[in-house]
């Protein structure tokens, strides 16, 4: 099995703190985290719950931020390769969580992955949106040093959206023949994928 959570200098650091808290509230934590994954821009807790929980955890600032973004990892790399709970476990034991930590982890991804897996399908998280496409053929028959040439070429206008935004910003790209012949190519590469996975 390939290890998906790499035991880096960071990795260690919030193990260590990890496993120092208690673990009532670590479960508390957990969850709290894992409801809230999903949501793109916003923050696990407020200022306010933030200084709370380095009171109720005996962490300084730093230390805290870092547990909480580790976790978020954590749980990020468990829904990027769907991992089984087990699976979870297990990798977090041999980064020196300790087991009953660890089994927290894989508990929480028991009971709240799928759902989480199921509502960032819905996120998007390249940061425009394709909305429309248009194109349109040029065909250039001469220019100054030639007067018998036909090169054709199509462009092609890409409406993006962000989604904070309401306007729509144009792209345009120029293609010969060859290009977007290889264009064509990658999305039927990018199709076939996508058709795989459904």
């Amino acid at each position: 099995m390939t290890s998906i959570i790499k035991e880096t200098q960071s990795i260690k650091e919030a193990v260590t703190f990890i496993n120092a808290i208690d673990a009532n509230k670590f479960s508390r934590l957990i969850s709290r985290i894992i409801q809230k994954l999903h949501l793109k821009g916003e923050r696990t807790f407020s200022e306010d719950e933030e200084q709370k929980l380095q009171a109720a955890l005996s962490l300084d600032k730093q230390a805290l931020n870092l547990v909480l973004e580790t976790a978020a990892f954590i749980l990020e790399q468990a829904v990027y390769h769907n991992m089984k709970p087990a699976s979870l476990q297990q990798q977090l034991e041999t980064v020196h969580l300790n087991p009953e930590k660890a089994e927290m982890f894989s508990q929480a991804w028991a009971s709240a992955g799928p759902e989480l897996v199921e509502k960032l399908k819905h996120n998007v998280f390249a940061p425009k949106k394709l909305e429309y496409v248009g194109w349109q053929l040029n065909l250039q028959m001469a220019q100054s040093s030639q007067a018998r040439l036909k090169s054709p070429s199509a462009v092609l206008q890409l409406g993006l959206r962000s989604e904070e935004s309401e306007v729509q910003e144009n792209v345009f790209v120029d293609f010969n023949h060859q290009e977007l012949l290889e264009f064509y190519n990658k999305l039927e590469i990018v199709q076939g994928q996508l058709d795989s996975l459904t």
